[in-house]
């Protein structure tokens, strides 16, 4: 039973940082209609520019702040300079170049720090605590905490504040928002700044369970079927699906993939099943799809004829 409860906190707290990162693609989709797949590199940019501030002596915390901070810079700045020039373009032309500005910001971060995984500053201190007859390091315990809390106030935030009603109005209608007089494309840019800020801070979270390597920039794609499960237009449901995913990949990792590979060796001549987790988002990405294209949490789009 405590294998079973260990899997559990270790893929909540994983779940919870997929959930943060979900939460920004969301965001942008509802205000501009694109599924941004840059959505990774500001999750890998966002932890290098912490561990690079980090080496020139910032406190951790003040490292993750300012990191925050610039990373909704670089959001604004390529929504200004990159994606709002391409406004009346197709949307697929517009998705195409998030995933260039993917490409090249793993290609900048090669360049910098190169390709092997690096140790990341200790953000939290060494140690467990034992919760529920399980021991859950600081690192876990705190990551989880800190994304389902900024999750939710997140969701708080858009939900009762004047802010939050002029991102939804623009995300329901542009036209309605603009006759009044909400100005979209400052909308727009603050919708980009939060998704980077909350990509860089879910990049820092990650990196501090798992080191820090080029290979962050993979869970934009992760969270893409997050996103997906939950609804393209649900903040709430980025939430529960990230954490369900999460909780999912850590029972295959810990129950799926050792029982396969047993298989596998006593059958065939295969002694690894891979990483047979990364899997399990795409399969159930392709089973939402069949049976609820809208997701769960999403509604059904109507159209007059």
């Amino acid at each position: 039973m405590n294998f079973y409860l260990q899997l559990s906190v270790a893929g909540l707290a994983v779940g919870s940082v997929y959930a943060l990162i979900a939460i920004g693609i969301v965001l942008i989709y509802k205000c501009s209609g694109v599924v941004n797949f840059a959505q990774g590199a500001f999750v890998m940019l966002g932890a290098y520019i912490t561990y690079a501030l980090s080496r020139l002596g910032l406190p951790s915390f003040g490292a993750v702040i300012v990191a925050m901070v610039a990373m909704a810079a670089v959001g604004v700045l390529t929504e200004r300079l990159i994606l709002r020039p391409m406004m009346k373009a197709p949307v697929v032309a517009i998705m195409a170049v998030t995933l260039g500005i993917l490409i090249v910001t793993r290609a900048v971060c090669l360049a910098l720090w190169g390709p092997d995984q690096i140790a990341f500053p200790r953000l939290f201190p060494d140690g467990a605590v034992k919760v529920f007859d399980v021991f859950v390091t600081y690192n876990y315990l705190a990551a989880g905490f800190l994304s389902i809390s900024l999750s939710i106030a997140f969701l708080l935030f858009y939900q009762f504040t004047s802010i939050g009603l002029m991102q939804r109005c623009t995300a329901d209608n542009v036209r309605a928002a603009l006759a009044i007089g909400i100005h979209t494309g400052n909308q727009n840019s603050l919708a980009w700044s939060m998704s980077a800020a909350l990509a860089g801070l879910g990049g820092t979270l990650l990196a501090t369970l798992n080191g820090l390597s080029l290979g962050l920039s993979d869970i934009g794609l992760v969270a893409f079927p997050v996103i997906v499960l939950g609804g393209l237009t649900s903040l709430a449901g980025a939430v529960v699906a990230g954490l369900l995913l999460g909780v999912l990949q850590a029972f295959t990792d810990g129950l799926l993939t050792p029982l396969f590979e047993t298989f596998l060796r006593t059958f065939t001549s295969i002694y690894s099943a891979g990483a047979l987790q990364q899997v399990v988002p795409y399969l159930i990405l392709v089973a939402v799809l069949l049976v609820r294209p809208q997701g769960i949490f999403g509604r059904r789009g109507t159209e007059r004829l």
